[in-house]
């Protein structure tokens, strides 16, 4: 019987990180360094508007099971999963 591929990321771990972290601490929670899928820069106003910095990374695994987060001045704003188990 072949060994299946563990996966890169769980339901569990998928369930811990919170709006606010860092990547660093994603990745901590996760085991895993995510794939960035985009990048983009606001630049902001001064005295109205900071600049905008987005990131966004995924994380896949072997079944096809996913996440992403995304990041804006460094802290997690948003997240979504698919098939975690």
């Amino acid at each position: 019987m072949a060994n299946k591929p563990s996966p890169v990321v769980t339901l569990d771990e998928y369930s811990r990180l919170r709006e606010g972290m860092t990547y660093e601490q994603a990745v901590a929670v996760i085991g895993a360094q995510g794939v960035e899928q985009a990048s983009s820069t606001t630049e902001g106003v001064p005295g109205y508007m900071p600049t905008l910095r987005i990131k966004t990374y995924g994380w896949l695994n072997p079944d096809g099971s996913n996440m992403n987060a995304m990041f804006q001045n460094g802290k997690m704003v948003n997240k979504a999963q698919f098939g975690l188990r």
